[in-house]
């Protein structure tokens, strides 16, 4: 009895994972998941990070801009010329 239940779900779950997969195709929506990171240093360095975006940056049109990433709105004000040494004092 116990035997003949393990079977009927085992096939049950080979069938539904079959029409599962058979359900059209597979889609990947468009998201940004930045939900991890942080600060990191090591005597005079520092780096700071965010896990998972992989889109992120300026993207520019006539009249308007669009900012995207959470590192994006804290964007330095100035160029930098290289060679550049940073120190934290």
């Amino acid at each position: 009895m116990k035997r003949t239940a393990i079977l009927i779900a085992m096939v049950a779950f080979l069938l539904l994972t079959g029409v599962a997969l058979a359900n059209g195709t597979p889609a990947i929506d468009w998201r940004v998941i930045g939900g991890g990171g942080g600060h990191a240093e090591a005597g005079v360095y520092g780096l700071d990070g965010t896990i998972g975006q992989p889109v992120v940056g300026t993207a520019m049109d006539t009249g308007s801009e669009l900012c995207s990433g959470f590192w994006c709105g804290a964007a330095v004000g100035y160029r930098i010329y290289l060679p550049l040494v940073l120190r934290n004092y």
